[in-house]
């Protein structure tokens, strides 16, 4: 048996402290501490006076504010004969001549005239305790509008949906149709045929003439190598680098990288025929596109050209300012 030493508790956490763990000392007591007064912090005028209770004439909203879309011309509520009583729902057949873009602005408008129908019945109802007819049947009027907008959408949604199937079964003598009459058009025609082209790749391939609006998919990409290929035989029988050029490719491009630069060429015979030999050199030095990074690749083609158009499109901007500061300064 050893001999066992047992110490009280504050003895041994004492004895564990060092210097890291030991509490600082506390500070020494002040003298001559003048409590604080009124006169030592404020001036000796001070008054306390009542407090202003919260009301609508304390607070300044600014015309702009975002939540002012929930009120009618500003007003907190609005009366009975100040509701629109006189109007109608849009029927089916009117709403069936708008755009989707009319449709899409229209039904924010009825969901914001919405939400404020929403306000003032709550209030109505719950603060005031009044009859909310007036208020309900506008709002009845709106709501028979959204659906109704909500049945065209859904019309031309189906419709596009078995126009689609119906074209599948089409697409292949369909675009044959469309390849023999784009390359047979005169070269007097160019103009024409390549409007109908850009109509051609937006409705198969689903290829904006505006760059930055399109999602780059593998419908994108196949499209670019249709387009570029088409765009090879229509100027191949005018010019004999450009028909080598074809034949050396299989009369088929299947790079992505040489069909961007193809479909992104001028369609000139001088544009194509300078695409050609950019995607030579880029065949000489090896450069090409794996098909597995077609779609990320092309993304970033796409992107890039995008931001190259718009730091063009801001160039021009400022350079038409500036003419026009110094045409106005010359006429000062």
């Amino acid at each position: 048996m050893f001999a066992a030493k047992r110490g009280f508790h504050s003895t041994v956490n004492a004895a564990a402290r060092t210097r890291f763990t030991k509490p600082k000392p506390k500070p020494p007591k002040r003298e001559n501490v003048r409590p604080p007064t009124q006169k030592t912090h404020h001036d000796a005028d001070l008054k306390v006076t009542a407090p202003i209770p919260p009301a609508a004439a304390n607070l300044k909203c600014p015309d702009d504010h975002p939540l002012w879309q929930f009120f009618s011309d500003k007003k907190f509520l609005r009366t009975p004969d100040e509701l629109d009583t006189l109007s109608r729902p849009w029927s089916i057949p009117e709403l069936r001549r708008k755009s989707f873009n009319d449709l899409h602005s229209l039904w924010y408008a009825c969901l914001k005239e919405q939400n404020i129908l929403m306000r003032e019945i709550h209030l109505v109802r719950f603060q005031f305790d009044g009859q909310t007819e007036g208020y309900d049947e506008l709002n009845e009027k709106i709501r028979t509008t959204m659906w109704r907008i909500r049945h065209v959408l859904s019309e031309r949604d189906w419709a596009f949906r078995n126009a689609s199937k119906e074209f599948e079964s089409e697409k292949e003598a369909f675009v044959q149709k469309f390849e023999k009459e784009f390359l047979e058009a005169p070269a007097n025609e160019d103009e024409e045929a390549f409007e109908s082209l850009q109509r051609f790749q937006l409705a198969v391939y689903g290829i904006s003439e505006y760059i930055d609006e399109n999602k780059v998919d593998r419908t994108f990409v196949d499209g670019l190598k249709a387009i570029a290929t088409l765009k090879l035989k229509k100027f191949s029988p005018r010019n004999e680098e450009i028909k080598l050029f074809l034949e050396e490719s299989n009369n088929e491009i299947v790079d992505a990288g040489e069909s961007f630069l193809l479909y992104t060429s001028d369609n000139t015979l001088e544009g194509v025929l300078e695409a050609c030999k950019a995607v030579r050199e880029l065949r000489e030095s090896g450069s090409s596109v794996s098909r597995y990074d077609e779609i990320e690749t092309v993304a970033e083609y796409v992107n890039k050209l995008a931001q190259a158009q718009l730091a063009k499109a801001a160039e021009a901007e400022v350079k038409l300012q500036e003419e026009d500061a110094k045409t106005n300064a010359n006429v000062l």
